[in-house]
């Protein structure tokens, strides 16, 4: 794995962090090389998010004097900066605020294994009711405030332009199919099942080039960066379209753009960042297919 280029967030070191928890890696953790994927990634930052308090904000709606209300990811960054994975192994985490908007706000996180940062990460929360984002009180704001990270400021991640949200814009297709075990309590597909799906799809594109003799060392082709817009509701059972495109490539690392279609609807894009391995330069003048 080559990783050359760098997220938008600068690496903060683990004590910038204002919270802290550590994670035990599981083996469903690992992908087949022995390392941890992508997409376990982005796992593991979910519980110490989730698990992060906000004394003032609970006490307002505990005492029901805000609400209702629901809590919406709408976008999420996940890179790998270091190559690491081992069963049962603890990894720490820190977590703070990236950045403080009207109706939102974005979390930001590292990840670290004996002191050494090896992966970063951004998700990006919307407070909405049934007529849409709303503004965040203040008691929250006074939360978010507390814990903010250095240097930080302003809005994160520019959201993709509309051309994004068409079908057309896409040379190549993949079909996935939504699973029950992909279902979470709110019912409807899970954020990171579908970011394993944007793996599907670029797990076909290589298999389509590489062929069978190539199909063991898939894994060395998957993203170890994904910035993920969440447009819409994604449901099941349901069997939906992955479009992919390549943006650019060198000689080390390939830029796929992707999208996720229910028909001619868009409910989400992504942007990843893969290593290029064995894929020849023919292969990004046409990513036209359909599996």
């Amino acid at each position: 794995m080559t990783i050359n280029e760098q997220s938008n967030a600068a690496p903060l070191a683990e004590d910038s962090f204002p919270d802290h928890q550590d994670v035990v890696q599981r083996f469903g953790d690992l992908s087949p090389d022995g390392t941890t994927s992508t997409v376990a990634l982005s796992r593991l930052f979910e519980h110490p998010r989730v698990g992060l308090r906000f004394s003032r904000f609970d006490k307002l709606t505990a005492d029901g004097a805000f609400g209702p209300y629901q809590i919406l990811l709408v976008g999420q960054c996940v890179e790998l900066q270091a190559a690491f994975g081992k069963v049962g192994a603890t990894v720490r985490v820190g977590t703070g605020i990236r950045a403080i908007g009207r109706s939102s706000y974005t979390y930001g996180q590292g990840m670290f294994v004996g002191g050494r940062l090896v992966a970063m990460a951004e998700a990006t929360i919307v407070l909405a009711d049934r007529s849409g984002s709303i503004a965040l009180p203040d008691e929250l704001l006074s939360d978010l405030e507390e814990l903010r990270l250095p240097g930080s400021g302003g809005s994160v991640a520019p959201k993709p332009g509309p051309q994004r949200r068409e079908r057309q814009y896409y040379p190549g297709t993949a079909t996935v199919h939504s699973r029950v075990g992909d279902v979470d309590l709110n019912q409807h597909v899970n954020y990171i099942a579908q970011l394993g799906w944007y793996d599907e799809a670029i797990a076909s594109y290589a298999h389509r080039l590489l062929g069978d003799d190539g199909a063991r060392k898939l894994p060395r082709y998957l993203p170890w960066r994904y910035r993920v817009a969440y447009l819409g509701e994604v449901l099941h059972p349901r069997s939906y379209d992955i479009g992919i495109a390549v943006s650019g490539h060198d000689e080390h690392t390939v830029h796929y753009e992707l999208g996720l279609f229910d028909g001619e609807q868009c409910l989400g894009t992504a942007d990843a960042a893969a290593p290029r391995g064995k894929l020849p330069a023919t292969a990004f003048a046409d990513c036209g297919f359909t599996s």
